[in-house]
């Protein structure tokens, strides 16, 4: 029983063993929906035996199933945003993670440029064609 305590105290100091798992994702909206739908469907099931419940003291059995269903509908409304926010942090991060890319490439072909001017320079004779300097043309001889 010792045991279990010094566990649990390093649970509690913030010192846990393992580390926590990934939350697990499904389809949280549709679980949400069918929950609030649930509990207003029991709350509506039983309005009619209001008096039954009232004669026996347990009308709360009815209000615990409102609370329910108007808890769901802030449920409903918390997990929608919830889900735009994940949709737009995975797409902001598929943007940066284009634009790294991008930038990477840039950096490639700026750094092959880099390496073909040297090249050039140490060889001291330049690269013609369209995208370097290009040379004059041979004047024209008279022959």
């Amino acid at each position: 029983m010792a045991a279990f305590f010094s566990g649990l105290s390093d649970v509690v100091k913030g010192n846990p063993q393992h580390e926590a798992p990934e939350p697990l994702e499904g389809p949280v909206v549709a679980t949400i929906v069918g929950g609030t739908i649930l509990w207003f469907a029991l709350f509506l099931v039983q309005l009619p035996f209001y008096g039954w419940f009232d004669d026996r003291g347990h009308t709360w059995w009815l209000w615990t199933c409102l609370a329910g269903g108007g808890l769901g509908f802030i449920g409903i409304w918390y997990v929608r945003r919830r889900d735009a926010a994940i949709t737009r942090e995975q797409a902001e991060r598929a943007a940066q993670a284009a634009q790294a890319a991008r930038t990477a490439e840039t950096a490639d072909t700026v750094t092959a440029a880099e390496t073909v001017d040297t090249v050039e320079a140490a060889s001291g004779t330049p690269e013609t064609g369209p995208l370097r300097g290009h040379s004059p043309a041979p004047a024209p001889s008279a022959d």
